[in-house]
Parts: C-alpha cells; sequence; structure tokens
C-alpha cells in the first residue's frame, strides 16, 4: 500500500518538476492542426527553404512525408529536394560535410525530435522570438543567446503579421508532424480500442450475470 501511495505521489509531482525545467517565458500557443495537409505541405516547403540548409530531419525519408502530407514521389522530391535526392533518402540538410565547424564552429543539431523532447508551443515560441538588442544583435526570447541567426527575417519583412504567423505555425505544424508521423493514426487507433474495450466490457459483464444468476448470495 505504501508503494502505491509514493507511486502516486510521484505522479503528481513529476510534472511540478517538468515545468519547473521548462521555458522561463510563457509559451505562445501553436495552434497546429496534424490533420491540415495543406498546412502541412506548406510547412514542408518552408522548412526547406528556410531550415535545411544547417539542420536535417533525419528519421524521415521522402516518400514517408510525401504519402502523409498527399504528394507524388515525385512531387515531394521536386518541392524538397529540387530534384537532387532519391525519394527513398532520409531527409538530410544541403550543408556539405565539414562547412558548419569551419563557419559556425558548432553543429547544427538533427530536430526531428524537438517537437518531442519541446513540444510544439516551444518551436512556435522560439521562432516567432527573435528581436534585436541595443546594439542590433539578433537574440531570442525563449532562448537568450542562441547561436541561431533569424532564418525568417526576410520573410516576416514582407509579410504581415497574420501571414508570418501562420508561415510560423506551418513549419511548427511539420516540425510536430515528423516527430511522430503516426500520431493522427495513433489517435485514430485509440479511440477504436477504446470503443472495443467498452464493449468488451459489456460482453464481460452480461456473461457475469449470465453465469450468477442461479447462484444464492
Amino acid at each position: 500500500m505504501k508503494k502505491l501511495v509514493l507511486l502516486f505521489s510521484l505522479f503528481l509531482v513529476a510534472p511540478l518538476f517538468v515545468q519547473a525545467a521548462g521555458p522561463s517565458i510563457e509559451l505562445e500557443e501553436a495552434g497546429n492542426n496534424l490533420r491540415d495537409k495543406d498546412s502541412l505541405q506548406r510547412g514542408a516547403v518552408l522548412f526547406t527553404n528556410y531550415c535545411m540548409a544547417c539542420h536535417s530531419v533525419k528519421y524521415i525519408r521522402y516518400n514517408r512525408i510525401a504519402r502523409d502530407v498527399g504528394w507524388t514521389d515525385e512531387e515531394v522530391v521536386s518541392k524538397m529536394s529540387f530534384g537532387q535526392n532519391s525519394v527513398y533518402d532520409y531527409v538530410l540538410t544541403r550543408m556539405p560535410e565539414g562547412v558548419a565547424m569551419e563557419v559556425m564552429g558548432v553543429l547544427p543539431p538533427d530536430i526531428s525530435l524537438t517537437s518531442r523532447v519541446k513540444g510544439a508551443d516551444y518551436i512556435y515560441t522560439f521562432l516567432r522570438g527573435y528581436y534585436q538588442d541595443e546594439e542590433g544583435q539578433w537574440n531570442n526570447r525563449a532562448l537568450e543567446g542562441t547561436s541561431m541567426p533569424n532564418v525568417l527575417e526576410g520573410l516576416q519583412r514582407h509579410a504581415s503579421e497574420e501571414e508570418y504567423a501562420q508561415a510560423v505555425r506551418d513549419i511548427t505544424n511539420f516540425l510536430e508532424y515528423v516527430g511522430e508521423p503516426s500520431k493522427v493514426e495513433r489517435l485514430d487507433l485509440g479511440w477504436k480500442v477504446i470503443a472495443f474495450l467498452l464493449v468488451l466490457l459489456l460482453l464481460t459483464y452480461l456473461l457475469k450475470r449470465e453465469y450468477w444468476k442461479d447462484i444464492k448470495h
């Protein structure tokens, strides 16, 4: 009994430690919709144009993206790889090996699982969190002192606030999808499993009543 109480207490307290270890600013809500294939397609193109120069999403292949967002194999290679890769290749940065260390002194991280580790709201807040300090240098409210430049500066300058917010949301949506490509299928399957268990529970209860109806208590 004591072990059960301790385990229950850990489940209650653990989220507090996770929250304490999170960002020190309030995160903006991304408002993603993984069922919005148009958003995923736009996000994939934006990721290609603004992020793939440095970052990879090495745990997913081009053909998987095509299947999930509604593209053909030819379309995904054309839109995301400009015809330079096979549809069976993993989605890797276009930066030649060794250039990152020579130019920036650091290897840009693979961001396949960023949404799983930090959440979609963090990605959305981070991309929208750039500002220029008193010396005119770019910094970020979500990660002070970040070495990542404001790669979306040009897009932000030539778009309205609504258009820019939607573009950032599309990128975030795509990265959340990349973090767990089967999430929508998992959620849909979860409801089916719950429905099956409820029906099974009802049948089990009726069977139990049938077995015990002639037994006196």
